[in-house]
């Protein structure tokens, strides 16, 4: 009846709250009960450490029991969605609906990215679940040797077995969630590549998620194909990227922000998506900017840096094509040390050529921008109190926009690409120059 939620803080993990559903069977929407334990509230609710120890920005560390009308929103960057969601149904032979939610957070949260988990999920792992090895010899997962990384490219037939039987497409968490197959990886000292959590910390050198094609059609692996080029673009822009991302045979390996491996010891930090941080409990929200703005001058550390990082962020989004902009896509990171920022910018990507069709999610109110248009002489006056701060630097990042073609064409974006985003471009570095 209860989910015990852990967060690693101190180079451990440990149990720091309590959820307890008043009815399981409505799922995320159900009214439950929210409280931290008394001995982790006893050592972190001082006004020091409450926000820092908190597990969401709305949640400081209290003594205080929480009577909600439905989960806490930081609940649904942890429970799988998408992809891996419907793998994790299949594995636990769930009908999907509301009733599914509560044995999805049970089972399929041991791994979430970020510093949180839920212990009965990690409970449920077995470590002597048989599964194959690349030369078909089949073992215990906790005695696996890895695979080469060609196994995880191609999928082999034991790979794809592996990451199954380990849930590893059940990632929940803002940049783990949607549509494409997913998967969290951990490579050891040695190159083999395991599922995420089954190493132990000292025998891992790093943290990835790979991606693969929404679909098997050609615009889904165009879409993702130029993802890593995308991100090139976005560091040329001057924008928070984090790593390179590698684009191999239909699989795109991205370094992992929240996972950082230092003299052997591996730091997790707090994420939380701008929609759990704004109050939003429902999946498929469409929020306005302004709001999830709100969150950034709210909570950031660095509140104008990141205000001027988002706003940044949505230029080139406009420009470049990258429509599926939902504030599960922008994410907080929060430090032991209480400092909250922006996380580096990911999914940027062409998303305009989607197969399916995504219209612009998250947009300005009101007539700062039309028809998915934003109009940022009127997007600036919505803050007051940066207006002067955001005019000259938007008007300066202005040029940039204006050279982005040729920067496009440096960073091998395919060129039909830049012909279809050219005039795009030419209007908003216009209006960017003219303020």
């Amino acid at each position: 009846m209860n989910a015990t939620l852990e967060i690693y803080r101190g180079g451990k993990w440990q149990p720091a709250a309590v959820l307890t559903p008043t009815n399981q069977k409505a799922g995320l929407s159900g009214a439950c009960r929210f409280e931290y334990l008394l001995e982790y509230a006893a050592e972190h609710a001082g006004p020091d450490e409450a926000n820092a120890a908190g597990l969401s920005c709305r949640f400081p560390a209290n003594f205080q029991q929480h009577q909600l009308d439905h989960w806490p929103p930081f609940l649904l960057d942890l429970i799988p969605n998408g992809y891996g969601r419907r793998q994790w149904l299949e594995q636990l032979k769930l009908k999907d609906g509301a009733t599914a939610d509560w044995p999805l957070l049970l089972r399929g949260t041991a791994y979430a990215p970020g510093n949180l988990r839920v212990a009965e999920a990690v409970a449920a792992r077995d470590p002597n679940t048989l599964v194959p090895t690349a030369t078909g010899e089949i073992v215990a997962m906790k005695e696996h040797p890895g695979f080469e990384r060609t196994d995880v490219i191609e999928r082999s037939e034991a790979f794809v077995e592996y990451a199954f039987q380990h849930g590893i497409y059940a990632a929940g968490a803002s940049d783990v969630q949607g549509v494409a197959p997913k998967l969290l990886l951990t490579r050891d000292h040695h190159g083999a590549w395991h599922a995420e959590g089954r190493l132990a910390d000292k025998d891992v050198d790093s943290h990835w998620l790979v991606k693969r094609p929404r679909g098997n059609r050609a615009a889904d692996r165009k879409v993702l194909r130029n993802e890593a080029a995308y991100m090139q673009v976005a560091s040329r822009l001057g924008l928070l990227v984090h790593d390179q991302l590698e684009w191999v045979n239909d699989s795109l390996f991205i370094p992992r922000f929240d996972r950082c491996v230092v003299d052997g010891k591996i730091k997790r930090y707090g994420m939380e998506s701008l929609y759990s941080a704004a109050g939003i409990a429902e999946y498929g929200a469409h929020s306005p900017h302004e709001q999830l703005c709100g969150v950034i001058l709210k909570y950031s550390t660095q509140p104008e840096l990141d205000l001027l990082e988002y706003i940044k962020r949505d230029i080139v989004n406009v420009v470049m094509g990258n429509k599926d902009n939902h504030g599960r896509n922008t994410v907080l990171l929060r430090y032991e040390t209480g400092t909250v920022a922006l996380a580096p910018l990911f999914d940027f990507a062409p998303m305009y050529l989607d197969p399916e069709g995504i219209a612009r999610v998250c947009r300005w109110s009101g007539d700062s921008e039309t028809a998915g248009d934003p109009v940022w002489s009127r997007v600036i006056e919505i803050f007051p109190d940066q207006t002067d701060m955001l005019q000259q630097a938007l008007h300066d990042f202005g040029r940039h926009i204006n050279g982005l073609p040729e920067v496009m064409r440096e960073c091998s974006i395919d060129e039909d690409i830049i012909e279809h985003r050219n005039r795009s471009i030419a209007k908003h570095s216009e209006q960017l120059l003219g303020l």
